[in-house]
């Protein structure tokens, strides 16, 4: 898995750092519409709410992986080198955490998003499909509870190598 993530990796940070950069392009344009020509872009707010969300859940899950999410760093780097076994409970804490919350929204949101799909709902202004926005928040968790089993599998390794 680490090679395919390896090469995988790069390529989804670059594709959500143009993602950034559309959006900083796209509100710069609305706030000069705004305050310049006095000109409204509704347009403006249901689009940057589609890639906000696609990309705090989908990058949220991808920091999770790489384990770049926000820890208390100061108390795990204190076992990781004293206590080595200490260190693998609270990794399996986190883990495990994540692997019941994602779950418990995966199926609350396959449940929205089937429901979006087959009423049809869209949104007001740019008439997109309401499951689409949903749908990157349905990816960010699936692939939590995906790479919370992974990490889990290689807690209980480590703990099965080290016992």
């Amino acid at each position: 898995m680490n090679k395919f993530s390896s090469k995988v990796m790069p390529v989804i940070e670059q594709l959500f750092g143009y993602i950034g950069v559309i959006m900083i392009l796209v509100e710069t344009y609305a706030v000069f519409s705004r305050n310049v020509t006095h000109v409204a872009t509704p347009w403006v707010d249901e689009l940057l709410k589609l890639l906000f969300v696609w990309c705090i859940f989908v990058c949220g899950a991808l920091s999770f992986w790489s384990d770049d999410l926000i820890s208390l760093t100061l108390v795990e780097d204190a076992y990781k080198e004293k206590k080595p076994s200490v260190y693998g409970i609270l990794k399996g804490i986190q883990f495990v955490c994540a692997l019941i919350f994602g779950g418990l929204l995966t199926s609350q949101l396959l449940t929205i998003v089937q429901t979006q799909m087959n009423t049809g709902e869209t949104t007001t202004v740019i008439q997109y499909p309401l499951w689409v926005m949903n749908l990157g928040v349905l990816v960010g968790m699936v692939l939590t509870v995906i790479f919370g089993v992974i990490k889990l599998v290689g807690c209980a390794k480590y703990f099965k190598k080290n016992a």
